[in-house]
């Protein structure tokens, strides 16, 4: 899993700077994050019981909206804490709404798309009969369970850059 994933993680830093890699991830963290909040708060109806028994509709739509709502502001934050220069200001081509739409398209993204990376390595891991890929979170699996949903977001991320503003 991780070595596709790094490739494009590679490219990705050399092209447009460490920020599209922070970024993204930060959004699978958080969209990670709140399927598991809404999951186990309002989780009635399983997505896919036989690959993953715990994850339900009501998490992965409310992650979804949630990984959206945090998007933008997420962005501007990091536009100002950059100080907005450099290859960020590049990529984000300048205007308010270039900002938002990079950062809907990358959220919408990860909402829909990045969690069916996690769908794809439980498959891997049911079929080798395990639950998790390590034990270091209980409950939540190994360093490499954290970074499932990446596999299908890292090339999508520079695939995505390199359309929109090339290198």
């Amino acid at each position: 899993f991780l070595v596709g994933q790094s490739s494009f993680w590679i490219k990705t830093i050399e092209s447009f700077g460490m920020f599209w890699v922070l970024y993204p991830a930060l959004l699978v963290v958080v969209n990670d994050t709140m399927a598991y909040v809404f999951g186990v708060l309002l989780g009635k109806h399983k997505l896919l019981p036989r690959l993953s028994p715990k994850k339900t509709v009501e998490g992965f739509v409310g992650a979804g909206l949630s990984t959206i709502g945090i998007a933008i502001p997420l962005l501007k934050y990091f536009n100002q804490a950059l100080g907005n220069d450099g290859k960020f200001k590049l990529a984000l081509g300048g205007g308010k709404d270039s900002i938002k739409k990079h950062a809907v398209v990358m959220a919408l993204y990860v909402s829909l798309v990045s969690p069916f990376g996690g769908f794809l390595a439980s498959a891997v891991k049911r079929a080798h009969g395990a639950k998790d890929f390590g034990a270091l979170i209980p409950g939540h699996g190994g360093v490499v369970d954290r970074f499932d949903c990446q596999v299908v977001t890292a090339p999508f991320v520079y695939l995505y850059l390199k359309s929109c503003i090339g290198e």
